[in-house]
Order: structure tokens, then sequence, then C-alpha cells
């Protein structure tokens, strides 16, 4: 059975496929998955034993309509259209990835699978399939997931789960006594990062405890943040440029991490790399990084989780969102608290 996974972005969204692929090959012994995802995600998907072809796409660059943009997508839909489907499942949910997922070609009794229209924000995506699954909205994302792989496939699924990526290299068993641990200080929106003060306290407490500090990053913007938080401080430093696959393999030997809500934290905790993670504008129930050793602190401020992208709160007055440094109840997120729990954890 060739099944086509239709999943294009985030690196969070796509690592929570990894629970529901993992069941549906335990389930299906003849299963052979090929991927779609968007390109600078295109290394994660090979990491699980059970895909066999990655399938990039680059929806934002085909965006511009040039000359060279338009034949690369013309390119790309023609060699997608070479492999024939037994069923292609948009694990998405948006009209964007059922597009998508329309160009690739079924077999005569090819499948296209997705969620039911009631199931997603973007209903009228539910159109473009064949079969359609209805899962409940106010569950996480890896539960959704996998409910809509055992409702296209017919089969129970159990209470435990597993990423699956042996591919990946395993977590040495001393990589608890590692002295080194990894802090994800970038995000994409602007109410998800936590206050530069509080990291630069994290690394400190790190210090006072002997561990080293690395800091990881994707951009010219997210670097000059980790240099910043670096500076002055002899414990921490500021990782090189690397791919996703040699950022993973560092942070197997790393004793544990700290992230804000992004999809580095979805990467420990694929991997079972303890990690604190904290929200404050997004909700951990529905996106938190959950797995082994995984631990989410939410913040109680009155409006959170509000999910915008930006904090409403922010005034002359009030330079950072408030989730993150205020509290409702029980003393709010500060940096002892963080380096505590994770500490908890690794010791």
């Amino acid at each position: 059975v060739r099944v086509l996974i239709v999943k294009l972005t985030s690196m969070g969204d796509v690592l929570h496929v990894m629970p529901a692929l993992d069941d549906l090959s335990k389930h299906k012994a003849d299963i052979v998955v090929d991927w779609m995802v968007e390109e600078s995600f295109a290394e994660i998907p090979s990491w699980h034993p059970s895909v066999d072809k990655v399938i990039p796409v680059a929806t934002r660059r085909w965006r511009t309509l040039q000359w060279s943009t338009i034949r690369e997508f013309f390119s790309f839909r023609k060699r997608l259209r070479h492999q024939r489907y037994d069923v292609v499942i948009d694990a998405q949910g948006l009209i964007k990835s059922a597009v998508f997922a329309r160009f690739a070609k079924l077999n005569s009794k090819g499948l296209r699978i997705g969620f039911s229209a009631e199931s997603i924000k973007e209903s009228f995506a539910s159109k473009f399939y064949h079969k359609r699954v209805a899962v409940a909205q106010d569950q996480h994302a890896i539960v959704r997931l996998r409910q809509l792989f055992a409702g296209a496939f017919d089969y129970p699924l159990q209470k435990s789960f597993s990423y699956g990526l042996t591919q990946c290299g395993i977590r040495s068993e001393n990589a608890r006594d590692s002295a080194t641990v990894m802090f994800f200080h970038a995000t994409t929106w602007q109410s998800k990062h936590l206050p530069e003060p509080i990291w630069q306290s994290l690394i400190q407490l790190a210090g006072d405890d002997g561990y080293q500090v690395l800091l990881a990053w994707g951009n010219k913007q997210e670097k000059q943040r980790a240099e910043r938080l670096a500076k002055g401080q002899a414990n921490a430093s500021v990782l090189d440029e690397m791919s996703l696959a040699d950022l993973k393999d560092q942070l197997l030997h790393c004793a544990g991490a700290i992230a804000v809500d992004t999809g580095l934290g979805h990467m420990a905790a694929a991997l079972g790399t303890p990690c604190v993670s904290i929200y404050g504008s997004t909700n951990s129930k529905l996106t938190g990084a959950i797995g082994e050793n995984q631990i989410q602190l939410q913040s109680d401020y009155l409006c959170s989780p509000c999910m915008s992208k930006h904090c409403l709160k922010l005034n002359e007055q009030t330079l950072e969102p408030p989730c993150y440094t205020k509290s409702h109840k029980n003393g709010g997120i500060d940096a002892r608290k963080i380096w505590e729990t994770l500490f908890e954890q690794i010791v």
C-alpha cells in the first residue's frame, strides 16, 4: 500500500504527525509512505523509517508568479504525477494542503482522505476528500492526527504512543550526565518570545549549577539575539549555523533543553531529550510539546492563552508580554522556576 502524506508546515506540525505515522506502520506492515512537505523542513520526514520518499514544495516562492517559479512548480507537478497512490492523506486540513493533495495521482480504487468539515477551521478543504474523518477540535494536535490516521485506515488506537524516529540516532545513556543544555529562544510569533532578561537569568542559573548553555538560531535576527544573550556569560556559547540534522545530533547529547513554543522544542520531545517548554500566548493543551521527559509551563495570566501573534497589552509602560512576567495566581513563570523544573529532570 503506497500512501502520500501531505503535511506542509511547520516544524512542530510536521513532528506532530510522527506518532500517527508510527501507529500506521505498526498496524499496516506493507505500508510505503511518501511525504509532501515544505522544502525548509524536508529533512524531518526522512527521520522516520517508514518514509520512502520526501517530496519538497516551495509554496511561498511559487506564489511570486515569476517565470522561473512557474516552471519550477510545473516541474514539481509533473514529477509528482509519475507515482500513483492508494491513499493520499491530508494531515494539514487547509485549503492549500487539500489542493496540493489533489495534484497527486490515485490508483483506480485510491482515496483522498482528510478531516471532516466540522473538524477543521477551513471547512471547505473537506470537499476535496473522498473519505472524511470526524475528530474533535478541542484535543491535542498529536491526538487529533492519530485519530485521523486510525479512522482513515480502520485500526484501533492504543493509549501510549511513540514518535518512532529510530533513524535519528539513539539518545546515549550518558547524555543525562552531560554538562550541556540547549536553549531554544527563537520563535515566529512576537507574543511567544520569553523576555531576554529571563533568558540571561536562566544562563546564570545554569552556570551556577555547572552547566554550559548552547544557544540555537536559524536566521540573522535569531543569531543576534543569541549573541546578546551570551554576551558576558562565560558558560554560554552561540552555535554555528547548522542543518536540522546536525542540530538534532547535538541535541541528542545534551542533558536537557529549555524552549519557548517553537518547533525545536517539539524536536526535543520527539528525541526524548528532557525539556521544559514555556507557553504564554499559545495553549499547551492543544499544541504543547509532549512525550517522555517533557514538561509544559503554561502562564496563568488572565488573558493567556490569547492565541494572538502580537501582544495587545504592550504600550509605553509595558514593553514585554505580561503573561511571562506577571501572574494571576501562582507567582508567574520566572527564571528560577523554569530552571529548577528542568534541573529536577536532569540530575
